[in-house]
């Protein structure tokens, strides 16, 4: 949504300043609203942490403060969802379309400098040149044969 306040984006689209002027109120209110929540996830974790120092912690005081922490982070996740879907309906299909075009077209430049790290690259996968799953930089470990030894 950030982008739909660079003006050359706006032009590209075509929004006029109805639609310019909701799609920020929209941005401005998800703004705040995460900058709330976000710091009561980390007041939560911090009450959590101390909980988890006691030398005996209270296992129920802790799980229903995990809990919390959980459900405010699913909170976040709808309120992003509901700004990312408030905005959209502001906008026209064809803006919506245009949107997507343009998306699409960043990731693909973001990824060309990003050379072999890209998704699927080296490092990624576990295949070759993955360190995930055992595999180094000279690709998976080798696998020893299966059955009795030679002899």
């Amino acid at each position: 949504m950030a982008m739909l306040e660079n003006d050359r984006v706006k032009s590209a689209l075509g929004l006029t300043d109805e639609q310019s002027g909701k799609v920020r109120q929209i941005m401005v209110e998800s703004r705040k609203s995460a900058v709330k929540t976000r710091a009561d996830v980390q007041v939560r974790g911090i009450e959590l942490r101390e909980l988890l120092r006691a030398d005996q912690p209270n296992r129920d005081a802790v799980l229903r403060k995990v809990q919390e922490i959980s459900d405010l982070r699913g909170q976040m996740m709808r309120q992003r969802v509901e700004s990312l879907l408030a905005a959209k309906s502001v906008l026209t299909p064809e803006q919506q379309e245009k949107i997507r075009a343009f998306m699409s077209e960043r990731r693909g430049r973001r990824g060309a400098w990003r050379g072999n790290r890209g998704p699927g690259g080296p490092g990624r996968d576990g295949g070759p040149g993955s360190f995930r799953r055992g595999g180094g930089p000279e690709g998976p470990a080798p696998v020893p044969p299966s059955g009795p030894p030679e002899q």
